[in-house]
């Protein structure tokens, strides 16, 4: 049976309700535009109190409800300092950019009003969602806030400032045209305030005033005042689809012991985990280019431990089982007057039942492979001990291997000095050589050219004597008659030279070259005869 076939007074006051919804939506109009939010009907306080509970039965029966008094109490005294400039509004619609509705789901209770705080306008918007709504609507209008003001309105998205009011708040800022207003929203569970403004108005902190106003007002007739999302999905009415309210449930088994070591398996029970065996990683040295003894033994993986299994079975766990949804999602299905889901208790018993005896096996079946893996590792961490013994064993081989290649590499390396060491010598004296051959070449050169020089010397003439000088008086009738002659220039004497003596002969002539090195001999082959 649904809530309205269990109370028929509520499925009229939910069709006023949307009727309303829908009038009241068409007279609201936007702050944008400088009018505030106005409904089919308004109400004052006074008229409230005196309003006949037989003249309107469904309202008074709406009136009833937790919702319509803790919004209609926030609105009508609200907190100190606020001064209203209106009467309370029923069937408001929600600002631009959250009027348009969500998933086909109106509030329950939608109130407003107008106030003047500090000096600044406020209009202020309170919705009441059935049970579990108000975050999913919530969520649902900040993702579609854009797509529902339309092209004709911009829309700026910013952070609150200072503390969030509420559960979950949120702040835009409206443009449209010269027009622009500021929009603030929070939450308390299926309960939403909206505050518009001016985009200078501090609404933040009016919000914040107006989140204690209500959170008092709250306190003890809303369920979860902290509720998200994923609990709409305990109401018909939700847009992500119904789920069965449930809660966690423990299932237990018996515990189990350690499992017994098979007869003559030789196989230890150790603790789990098994004691740590040290196993230390060595290196073998690489192969070099020289004959090594004594050979390197086959390279072997360091072992690694098994996996232990859990030092004791899992006997226990939580499963989730059908439970009677007696408070309902968010502020709960008292909140606005609902009745809660009909539950089938001898069904859901079953249910649950089914759902214990399958956890149960299960564990059962986990109990089982627990005390075989147990064994298992046993095995193992027996296979384990013997590995670690002998990559030991290797480890001790390849360790003394090394240091036998260490020694045998030492000696080529000291061959290798040596070698350099001769080959040295050998071309300091190959140098000596060289430089002697090329002093001889030079000497022998020299000769040769002293000699050249002097039979040169020995082939020029002479030179004539000087001539007397002449009269004065002669060498003037002289000039007369021709011109005078260049004098030939006097070419000097060329003497001849002692070529040895001038030519000394190089001393590396005389220096005896240095000794032939002798060439070092490489280490023997450490390897057996058989094995070469």
């Amino acid at each position: 049976m649904s809530v309205f076939e269990k109370r028929p007074g509520m499925a009229l006051a939910a069709g006023a309700l949307a009727l309303t919804a829908v009038a009241g939506s068409g007279l609201c109009a936007l702050y944008l535009s400088g009018t505030p939010f106005v409904a089919s009907e308004q109400v004052s306080v006074e008229e409230k109190a005196s309003e006949s509970a037989a003249a309107k039965p469904i309202f008074a029966e709406i009136r009833d409800m937790p919702a319509e008094k803790v919004l209609s109490a926030a609105l009508a005294e609200p907190p100190k300092g606020w001064r209203p400039s209106g009467t309370l509004q029923r069937s408001a619609s929600q600002p631009v950019p959250y009027s348009c509705a969500v998933n086909d789901t109106a509030p329950s209770v939608a109130l407003s009003r107008l106030f003047s705080v500090d000096g600044d306008r406020v209009q202020v918007v309170t919705a009441a969602y059935t049970a579990g709504l108000g975050a999913e609507v919530m969520r649902q209008q900040v993702e579609e806030a854009r797509s529902c003001a339309g092209s004709a309105v911009a829309i700026n998205e910013s952070k609150v400032g200072g503390k969030d009011p509420g559960v979950e708040a949120h702040r835009v800022f409206t443009y449209k045209g010269s027009s622009a207003a500021q929009v603030v929203s929070f939450r308390r569970g299926d309960v939403l305030a909206f505050l518009v403004g001016a985009p200078d108005a501090p609404l933040s902190r009016i919000a914040r005033q107006l989140d204690d106003h209500l959170a008092a007002g709250l306190k003890d007739v809303c369920v979860d005042q902290k509720s998200v999302a994923a609990d709409a999905s305990r109401s018909p009415w939700s847009a992500a689809g119904y789920k069965p309210y449930m809660v966690k449930d423990k299932v237990a088994v018996r515990d189990v012991p350690l499992p017994t070591v098979p007869a003559g398996s030789g196989i230890e029970a150790v603790p789990l985990p098994g004691p740590k065996i040290k196993v230390e990683y060595v290196q073998p040295a690489a192969d070099p280019y020289y004959a090594v003894w004594p050979p390197m033994p086959k390279q072997m993986d360091v072992p690694e431990p098994p996996k232990s299994p859990a030092k004791a079975a899992v006997t226990e766990t939580s499963i989730r089982i059908l439970a009677e949804d007696k408070q309902g999602p968010g502020c709960g299905w008292a909140f606005t007057g609902m009745s809660p889901m009909v539950f089938d208790a001898k069904a859901a018993e079953q249910t649950n039942a089914e759902r214990r005896r399958e956890a149960s096996q299960k564990l059962t079946a986990g109990t089982q492979q627990w005390q075989q893996s147990v064994l298992d590792y046993w095995t193992a961490y027996d296979k384990y001990g013997q590995a670690a013994d002998d990559y030991k064993d290797y480890a001790k081989e390849v360790r003394k291997v090394n240091k036998a290649w260490a020694a045998i590499g030492a000696e080529w390396d000291a061959y290798w000095v040596s070698y350099a060491a001769y080959e040295s010598a050998l071309g300091v004296r190959a140098q000596f050589f060289r430089d002697q051959e090329n002093a001889e070449w030079s000497y022998l050169n020299a000769l040769a050219q002293c000699e050249a020089d002097n039979r040169r010397a020995a082939e020029q003439p002479k030179p004539k004597p000087k001539p007397e000088p002449e009269d004065s008086d002669d060498k003037d009738k002289d000039e007369d008659k021709e011109e005078p002659k260049e004098e030939e220039q006097e070419q000097p004497e060329v003497r001849q030279v002692d070529c040895d003596s001038a030519i000394g002969v190089p001393a590396i002539l005389d220096w005896a070259p240095p000794p032939v090195p002798s060439e070092p001999a490489p280490p023997a082959d450490p390897r057996p005869e058989n094995r070469r």
